[in-house]
């Protein structure tokens, strides 16, 4: 495909006017097409990149624009679901914001949908597109751990204050370009479901399903704590998978402005280990027989960009879609809603399968 193609963006909040719409833009092969149910929203963002196409609905845009081929979704957490079935059911790929969906039933209703139309569901996670990640998924793959037996997961990150409702907190820190977050984003469970589960824990149960295929959850037991927030900051996880690897999982949003963090799996195999540490790219691998293979911390950065990007070769080239509803996205569902439902119940292991009870 040579010609430009066109893409909707559909929602114009944070995260769209922070990365994916400047990401498209700086595409020569895109045309942007911008779509939000809140025109003052839209009509600010419209104005701030100089867009011309901007729309209040999906069958508005399509019909001023029969040549969309996808659309980038990054609307509030609760609203994931219906605006990305609208999107499969107009017939277009689709690059979804994470952590794709709240709930494992929509996640398996949007992968069927997607199958149904022969359409791609990419999730806009972004550490797998770091180096050093991509050299550590090939260690995987080449079967150099073996079957995966145990792995720890942890991250730490800065989100406190939006998970309290404060943005603006954060305003030095993210220069929010055109708009940041509301005070509601991620602070209400009527808009953002969970607080540091759907937030940041997606973001590492993401780069641990990507890393190693052969994980997807079973059991998952869970305890939370929200400090002084509606919504959970520290969490803690234990999880069986279906091959009977055992996983710990546990994040923390409470950091202090200017601490960069840690986003940390730790796999360990039949034949040896693999630490990935996703902020610095610290990478070591050693393996039973003493061979070690290790990349040193580099600090890529964030690639905020590479989703978009990867979506548009999805589309234009055929690329591979390295992060999958189908997998990366569905089983990052499950976990994540089995462990709020077993955070519920004070700790009560709760088996996947009753999610589709």
């Amino acid at each position: 495909m040579s010609e430009k193609i066109k893409i909707a963006v559909i929602g114009t909040g944070w995260w769209a006017t922070q990365a994916h719409i400047p990401a498209l833009l700086a595409n020569p092969q895109t045309e942007v097409v911008l779509i939000d149910r809140n025109a003052e929203k839209l009509n600010h963002a419209a104005r701030s990149f100089a867009i011309d196409r901007a729309y209040t609905d999906l069958p508005s845009a399509l019909a001023a624009h029969p040549d969309l081929c996808g659309a980038v979704v990054a609307v509030s957490h609760k609203a994931h679901y219906e605006v990305a079935r609208e999107v499969l059911e107009h017939g277009l790929h689709l690059l979804l914001e994470k952590p794709m969906v709240l709930y494992a039933r929509d996640a398996k209703a949007l992968v069927e949908l997607a199958q149904q139309k022969h359409l791609h569901i990419l999730i806009g996670y972004v550490y797998p597109y770091l180096d050093a990640v991509r050299a550590a998924k090939q260690f995987v793959d080449d079967g150099l751990l073996g079957d995966i037996e145990y792995v720890t997961c942890t991250m730490s990150s800065m989100t406190i204050e939006f998970l309290r409702g404060r943005p603006q907190a954060y305003q030095s820190v993210f220069n929010y370009p055109v708009t940041g977050p509301t005070e509601s984003t991620y602070s209400s469970p009527e808009l953002a479901g969970g607080g540091q589960g759907h937030l940041q824990i997606s973001h590492l149960a993401s780069l641990m399903f990507h890393l190693a295929g052969s994980l997807r959850p079973k059991t998952v037991s869970a305890f939370m704590d929200k400090l002084d927030c509606a919504v959970d900051v520290v969490d803690a996880f234990a999880v069986r998978m279906e091959n009977g690897a055992l996983v710990t999982v546990g994040s923390t949003g409470n950091l202090g402005q200017g601490d960069g963090g840690i986003v940390e799996v730790h796999l360990h195999g039949s034949k040896g280990r693999l630490l990935v540490e996703a902020i610095s790219g610290h990478i070591t691998l050693r393996l039973h027989d003493g061979v070690e293979k290790r990349i040193e911390p580099a600090f890529p950065g964030y690639p905020s960009e590479a989703p978009t990007q990867h979506f548009v070769d999805i589309i234009r080239t055929g690329a591979n879609n390295l992060l999958p509803g189908a997998t990366v996205g569905l089983y990052t569902v499950e976990l994540l809603d089995a462990a709020y439902r077993s955070a519920a119940q004070e700790g009560q292991p709760v088996q996947v399968s009753s999610l589709y009870a």
